[in-house]
């Protein structure tokens, strides 16, 4: 099993020549509540949408059964991780209660944004802010939201059998749904077939427009 990776001259994508577009790249961010269903809904978009290359965070945790790198992370060690900190490589990252970091590899960003490349990642709604504010002009942001409250709820409840840690959760979520309307698009996850397919069809409402 393969443990940590390996940049692709200095990228942690290997984009191709052929889903180059004739302008600057997009980046779409997804961003919602914890349980809302977001990666689901991005797992259930992307082999339907063509040339939107998908940004793993960086992190150092292990690989587990099932995951490959870059999908859905890209594993590197601790050292290249901190390696990468002393470089200046990360758009943001954190180390948490695990002593695990994750971050967001700001080189492949600004190659994809800079040579026509469509990037997407999921992130949450303070990492959108900031990212918006720092490429204003690339930045295509979409908010997965529940169809109540109660639902998010019930799945929150079904992960977590802390009712403490549901309740912690549940507080963020009503700080997340405040930045609802500062976000392009919306959609609702209230059926799989009907949210990804909105999805699928704001992506590619912009790949569209080449």
């Amino acid at each position: 099993m393969e443990e940590e990776g390996k940049l692709i001259d200095g990228l942690i994508i290997n984009f191709q020549t052929r889903d180059r577009r004739p302008r600057p790249g997009l980046f779409f961010i997804v961003s919602g509540p914890s349980g809302v269903g977001k990666n689901t809904l991005l797992n259930y978009a992307l082999p339907r949408v063509d040339g939107i290359y998908y940004l793993p965070s960086i992190t150092t945790r292990a690989m587990r059964s099932g995951e490959t790198q870059g999908a859905p992370y890209f594993f590197v060690t601790k050292g290249d991780f901190e390696a990468l900190i002393a470089a200046g490589a990360f758009l943001e990252w954190k180390k948490i209660h695990t002593g695990d970091y994750y971050g967001t590899h700001l080189p492949t960003i600004t190659y994809a944004l800079a040579n026509g490349y469509d990037i997407i990642t999921d992130m949450d709604v303070l990492g959108c802010m900031e990212v918006m504010e720092r490429f204003p002009e690339n930045v295509v942001s979409i908010f997965i939201a529940p169809p109540d409250r109660e639902e998010l709820r019930q799945r929150l409840a079904g992960r977590e059998k802390d009712a403490s840690v549901v309740a912690k959760r549940l507080e963020r979520v009503e700080m997340e749904m405040g930045y609802m309307k500062k976000y392009r698009h919306v959609i609702v996850n209230d059926d799989l077939e009907r949210a990804g397919g909105e999805l699928v069809r704001i992506l590619n409402s912009y790949s569209e427009h080449k």
